[in-house]
């Protein structure tokens, strides 16, 4: 069985690791436990900490032979925005070794396990990271079951197995070289960084647009009895809860934390509110106060300006739409309108395996 074998008889040249990770729906963290459970074979020291919320999270001191590694999962052809700030704000460390671990789409179709895709999760951390001057070791996507269930459906759980199963095999491997000081990249990196960077503008305009968008479709349904669970359990506290109601700010990680841990399945995903968001956008003349002050622009300016007014508008619209929604749910028709429009309402729910509420939140765990 994957994660049964003997210790690898050669001797790690690192004697302590540390991993931060961020972790949505459990597959990010579980990697993160792989990796510990194959450095304990080699006699090294480690520490999973969470970067949620950024609350007391420390830096090893500089010198020694440590290993760093960066773990979490793909937002929009990107790392999420709270693991890019933290990565951003590490303090430089000349010549200590790094991994990151992005978790990405995987999924299973038939019996061949189809991959995700990256976009620049790996590249720009890894380009930010090079140039504090640590060292690459490894530019490792896994692809764990892909858990995006405002847009699909959980996969089955015989599903799930195969493609962790999987994983695990392959982070067993990917172990078994840097742990012992060696570099590994998988042949994948390269084949698919044409279409990496070809992806760029989309995760830039994920970064822009597409996270407060997806941020304001959260709602919970009459099912909800004001527990307080995910407002407690949220990564980024962007869950506030209003008369024993949660509601979602614009800083929302699109994470689907709250949305699986929920014990009762009340927090949705509203593809009613997103239609009605996005056909008000189209018939919104957004344009419409950059033509009114365009003619009075120099030309090099007039492509910067159209783009901030229409990214301020689109904000407004999703904050208005979203606020709107939100006190009319509390009118039980409307809440149910909106409940059985969405589609996660008949859907599966997915967290990785062994994951349970009790995983989540501040602290660290060592061996």
């Amino acid at each position: 069985m994957p994660g049964d074998c003997a210790p690898n008889p050669v001797a790690s040249p690192y004697d302590h690791l540390t991993v931060y990770y961020f972790s949505g729906t459990g597959n990010a963290l579980t990697a993160s436990r792989w990796i510990r459970e194959n450095a304990a074979k080699k006699g090294m020291t480690t520490d999973l900490l969470s970067i949620d919320r950024f609350q007391k999270v420390s830096v090893p001191a500089a010198g020694g032979k440590k290993l760093i590694g960066f773990c979490y999962p793909t937002h929009g052809f990107n790392l999420p925005w709270i693991m890019l700030k933290f990565i951003a704000r590490f303090p430089a460390r000349e010549r200590c070794d790094v991994f990151l671990l992005n978790t990405r789409a995987g999924s299973k179709i038939c019996k061949w396990f189809a991959p995700g895709v990256s976009g620049i999760a790996q590249i720009l951390p890894a380009l930010i990271l090079r140039v504090k001057g640590f060292r690459i070791r490894s530019l490792f996507p896994l692809d764990m079951p892909s858990n995006w269930v405002s847009v699909h459906p959980g996969f089955k759980p015989a599903t799930v197995v195969a493609i962790a199963a999987r994983c695990r095999v392959m982070t067993d491997g990917f172990c078994e070289k840097v742990l012992a000081g060696r570099m590994h990249f998988r042949p994948n990196v390269f084949f698919m960084m044409p279409i990496d960077i070809a992806l760029a503008p989309i995760a830039f305009l994920y970064f822009i647009y597409g996270r407060f968008f997806f941020a304001k479709l959260f709602f919970a349904s009459s099912d909800c009895d004001g527990c307080g669970l995910c407002a407690d359990k949220c990564p980024t506290a962007s869950i506030h809860m209003v008369d024993r109601r949660p509601f979602w700010k614009f800083t929302c990680e699109s994470c689907m934390r709250c949305m699986n841990l929920c014990p009762r399945r009340a927090i949705q995903v509203s593809h009613l509110l997103a239609a009605l968001i996005a056909v008000a956008g189209s018939l919104l003349p957004l344009a419409l106060l950059y033509k009114a002050i365009d003619p009075h622009l120099p030309s090099a300016l007039r492509g910067p300006v159209n783009f901030i007014v229409n990214w301020g508008i689109a904000m407004s619209l999703y904050f208005l739409a979203s606020g709107a929604a939100f006190w009319l749910m509390r009118t039980r028709c409307i809440n149910r309108l909106f409940t059985y429009t969405s589609l996660t309402k008949y859907w599966r729910r997915y967290l990785a395996s062994g994951i349970r509420a009790r995983d989540f939140g501040k602290g660290r765990s060592r061996r």
